[in-house]
């Protein structure tokens, strides 16, 4: 028991204007109403949506104008400075947009359903919709079903590390079981649908489908891995000038992308530097990914000096935004008191708002401390769950607590 007490926690590396005119102030007075209600009953052909304000999208969504219901979706969805981030209400207008026979609308509800953000995740249904989408002329459809495919055949990798097996925590790496072990066990067709489907979404001049692009050659998946035409590819979603808040995560992911290969010298001579930069533009445009990395590097000290305050300062950023990883370095942080007091309090509380997202990691450490008490009454049965929680999604290591703790409650009753 006194081992375990020195155990850290694992760290898991615009408004439109109408005016009335008039021929004096007097009649300027009468005949001026309400801009939302000029749109609304005025007839008013809008040019550009994105200068309306949320108001004025809501009184033409409800006559029913589903440019206006793909707008309001697109703000919730992704957040702006006025509207606050909502998966549900999205969904919502998006669906209503859908009914209407908005080819926007059913691919943006595809992406819920392929996520599992603000509705259980289905990969058929994804399917479904984009399969819709692409038949009413949806480009950006086609990386949607081709990121169905990825999933659906295990391809994708996660990573939250800057680093990989340098630390003592090796372990801390997501590791999640594939159904298959190699290319040679994959349905070749599969595959090369997958390339074929991104590669006409990207020459169309899609960001998503340039993002994915590079990813596929960076990891191999359907081609022959090429980590220079990855980063050609992520460079050119990188050089785009979009603002659209639909562009805004493959431009952010790219920016991501490009970062990790200068850290790791995939493709590129290793240059932490350039690094920041690319995650520092990804941080400002609203990525809690890029300000989880920003703090990784901070408090392992890649190509900056180690400083737990500022890793802190990023970690809290990205936790804005209900960042999973972010938080359960926060806790990490806080139990181990780098860069704070040794909080085991908060400890348990940051990681219990990333194990409620269902990240490990963060399970993990939860058992951890309910198991020897930190922060919490030590409670073996509590910390069996979490440890089943992390087991059942396939954590590597996860298992060997769980006989550990069931040992430790057979001895005790």
């Amino acid at each position: 028991m006194r081992r375990l007490s020195r155990l850290f926690l694992i760290s898991g590396f615009c408004f439109l204007a109408f005016t009335a005119c008039g021929k004096d102030d007097a009649e300027q007075t009468e005949e001026a109403v309400d801009t939302t209600e000029q749109v609304a009953f005025d007839d008013v052909e809008v040019e550009d949506y994105t200068v309306l304000s949320y108001s004025e999208l809501e009184v033409l969504a409800y006559q029913g104008d589903t440019e206006a219901q793909v707008m309001l979706g697109r703000m919730l969805e992704y957040g702006t400075e006025d509207v606050k981030q909502n998966f549900a209400e999205a969904i919502s207008w998006y669906q209503m947009a859908s009914d209407s026979g908005s080819v926007e609308g059913t691919d943006a509800l595809g992406y819920f359903y392929l996520t599992g953000a603000g509705v259980e995740q289905n990969l058929d249904k994804a399917e479904e919709l984009f399969k819709s989408a692409i038949d009413a002329g949806s480009v950006n459809a086609k990386v949607g079903l081709a990121r169905v495919l990825l999933k659906k055949g295990d391809y994708e990798a996660a990573e939250t590390e800057l680093e990989e097996d340098t630390t003592e925590h090796a372990t801390a790496n997501e590791k999640k079981s594939t159904k298959k072990d190699s290319e040679d066990d994959t349905d070749e067709n599969e595959l090369s649908q997958i390339v074929d489907l991104l590669i006409v979404a990207q020459q169309a001049g899609d960001l998503d489908g340039g993002y994915y692009l590079g990813y596929i050659y960076e990891k191999g998946i359907g081609v022959t891995q090429d980590y220079k035409k990855a980063y050609d590819y992520y460079n050119r979603v990188v050089r785009s000038t979009s603002t659209a808040l639909n562009d805004r995560d493959s431009i952010n992911l790219s920016n991501i992308a490009i970062a990790l290969m200068y850290i790791k010298g995939y493709g590129v001579g290793v240059d932490t530097d350039a690094a920041m930069e690319h995650l520092t533009v990804a941080s400002d445009n609203s990525s809690p990914k890029a300000s989880y990395y920003i703090g990784q590097m901070y408090e392992k000290g890649i190509g900056v000096d180690k400083d737990y305050e500022k890793a802190m300062e990023y970690y809290l950023k990205a936790a804005d935004f209900d960042f999973a990883p972010a938080l359960n370095q926060i806790g990490y942080l806080y139990y181990n008191g780098y860069g704070v007091d040794v909080d085991f309090a908060s400890a348990v509380y940051y990681q219990k708002l990333a194990a409620l997202q269902g990240y490990a990691i963060a399970q993990v450490n939860l058992g951890f401390l309910y198991e020897n008490g930190y922060g919490v009454e030590r409670n073996l049965e509590t910390a069996l769950s979490y440890y089943e929680m992390a087991a059942n999604s396939g954590y590597e290591g996860a298992t060997e607590a769980v006989v550990r703790v069931k040992a430790q409650i057979n001895e005790e009753m």
